[in-house]
């Protein structure tokens, strides 16, 4: 019986043959390897070229095109992008002009202006990473590249990464480790080569093999899933793709899985099952593969852009909403991203209502971050505000979920009495706490202000501070409270590190640094720094917080 498929083991350089034309379909996803993974595989053939074994790369999925006379990579792209960015770099090392024809040989053969051939490049990526790809890397004399760039995506940020961590690498072997490390990546290399039959049964096997072992990106995943209901036509799959591709270099391939994640949590309201299931049984049966490419998705991208970089377009609206949108950012937990998603996507042309919703939506975020330790209970109280989208005029009634109850204001505000404990929690709370004092600004996650502890987390056993503060319980209690935080450029702060109070002013000051922050203009005319000085600073200012969130 013909499956449609054939499956032998060949060695790189038959693969990459004269006349071989691989290319990367649209649907597949941009470059995604790390330095991580192309250092382990550079390893396996190091230690395969000392010992002189073979080293087995896997599965390679071929499919004949048959409109432009190419073969896709159903599967593999990432390991075949990476071997060749290695060629690339032995190409460029190599001394000797016919070792190194050999090499670029497998990258690309010479044009024939005679028969008027073009180059013949081995390897071709997607349309948004292919011209990148040809000019920084496997043009000759070009693969020999240091990681600052420049780039207009991640997927050109990691090849750029990974063809100078070759470099470096390479860089340190002498000319026989470098020609041996070649022979065994030419010629040693097994390789399984598999073709299938058509497009149809690329996307079958390209599904398989990215939904079984090794958990894929949920993005692939979901795309996969998307094309095949589609019954996409050769033309159309490399148009939504392309478009795809556009969208996951737009916002990042990880962020792209989580609004995923988030438009699930919006249209799936059981939440049962992983991500994939709640697609294929809850989404897709409602909502047309054409209709969520063509409408939901582009609007959802948009809006997940506009709330991760803080840059929400609403007209008059726009710069109070960024504010609250920029603080939200600075939280660990991220779960206020879905109503405000759908906020963004279903109602943005409510600018009348908008700050509101985001003022109160950011009070919740950072009392469910402050007050509510489960995560069920906080996507219990999510969804209600998700649902109460539905008539988003309701959620700024006085039951609304949004509101904060008597009981949850009064713990919220006991809270702000209390240590932060860990990295996140200081420096949310204290960017929170510097758009609250008069004179302060909202700063978004990404500017230079970092937490300075005015009391040191870990003095010195002979410092000026053991001495001020000789009881260690005292310290351990206060250091971490509201009352003991400034904001500081990083240089300041590693500056100011240990000091003495008196000196620690001086870097605040002096310096300009620390006056740029009003949580840090508030020491300004404090002249000593004692437990009583910071725990009352600390209940000035949870008062503070708490009045600018209607609390008290």
């Amino acid at each position: 019986m013909d499956f449609g498929i054939s499956s032998r083991i060949v060695s790189l350089a038959t693969l990459l043959a004269l006349g071989t034309r691989l290319c990367t379909p649209a649907y597949q996803r941009s470059y995604s390897w790390g330095e991580q993974e192309a250092m382990a595989l550079l390893n396996d053939l190091v230690e395969a070229a000392e010992t002189r074994t073979v080293h087995f790369i896997g599965a390679i999925v071929l499919v004949e095109n048959h409109t432009n006379g190419t073969v896709e990579i159903v599967d593999g792209q990432q390991r075949l992008t990476t071997l060749s960015i290695l060629l690339s770099v032995l190409r460029d090392f190599e001394t000797d002009t016919a070792r190194a024809e050999k090499l670029h040989n497998m990258i690309a053969s010479p044009p024939d202006p005679e028969r008027g051939e073009p180059t013949g490049w081995r390897l071709t990526l997607n349309h948004l990473d292919n011209a990148f790809f040809r000019a920084t890397i496997q043009t000759r004399g070009q693969a020999r590249i240091t990681a600052d760039g420049p780039y207009d995506s991640q997927s050109q940020r990691r090849l750029t990464e990974v063809a100078a961590g070759f470099t470096r690498e390479i860089d340190r072997m002498t000319a026989s480790e470098r020609r041996d490390l070649a022979d065994t990546a030419v010629n040693r290399c097994a390789i399984d080569k598999v073709r299938v039959l058509d497009r149809d049964m690329g996307y079958r096997v390209f599904r398989v093999l990215n939904t079984r072992g090794k958990e894929p990106n949920a993005h692939d995943i979901v795309k996969t899933e998307l094309f095949e209901r589609a019954r996409f036509d050769v033309r159309d799959a490399d148009r939504y793709a392309s478009r795809w591709a556009e969208h996951e270099a737009m916002i990042g391939g990880a962020p792209f899985d989580d609004l995923l994640r988030q438009i699930r949590a919006l249209l799936d309201r059981s939440g049962k099952g992983d991500l994939i299931t709640g697609y294929r049984k809850a989404i897709l049966p409602k909502i047309s593969p054409h209709e969520f490419l063509d409408d939901y998705l582009p609007r959802y991208v948009a809006a997940y852009s506009e709330i991760t970089l803080g840059t929400v377009e609403l007209g008059a609206a726009s710069e109070p909403v960024r504010d609250y949108v920029n603080r939200m950012r600075a939280l660990d937990q991220q779960s206020w991203r879905a109503p405000a998603l759908k906020f963004l996507v279903e109602h943005r042309n409510r600018t009348d209502i908008a700050p509101e919703f985001f003022r109160l939506l950011e009070r919740l975020a950072y009392a469910m971050q402050l007050i509510v330790p489960k995560k069920s209970q906080r996507d219990k109280r999510y969804r209600k505000v998700i649902d109460g989208l539905d008539n988003p005029d309701s959620l700024l009634r006085g039951n609304s979920p949004l509101n904060i109850g008597r009981d949850e204001a009064r713990r919220i505000c006991e809270r702000l009495l209390g240590r932060f404990a860990t990295f996140g929690q200081r420096r949310a709370m204290a960017l929170r706490m510097n758009a609250a004092l008069e004179g302060g600004e909202t700063l978004p996650p990404e500017a230079d202000a970092t937490v300075e502890h005015v009391l040191p987390r870990n003095p010195e056993p002979e410092s000026f501070w053991n001495k001020v503060w000789p009881d260690g319980q005292k310290r351990r209690e206060l250091c971490d409270t509201l009352g003991n935080f400034i904001l500081l450029p990083h240089e300041e702060n590693q500056l100011a590190d240990r000091l003495d109070y008196r000196d620690k002013k001086k870097v605040y000051f002096n310096g300009a640094g620390g006056a740029h922050f009003a949580l840090t203009r508030d020491l300004r005319y404090q002249e000593a720094w004692t437990p009583e000085i910071v725990r009352q600073r600390t209940e000035r200012l949870a008062h503070i917080l708490a009045h600018d969130w209607d609390l008290a």
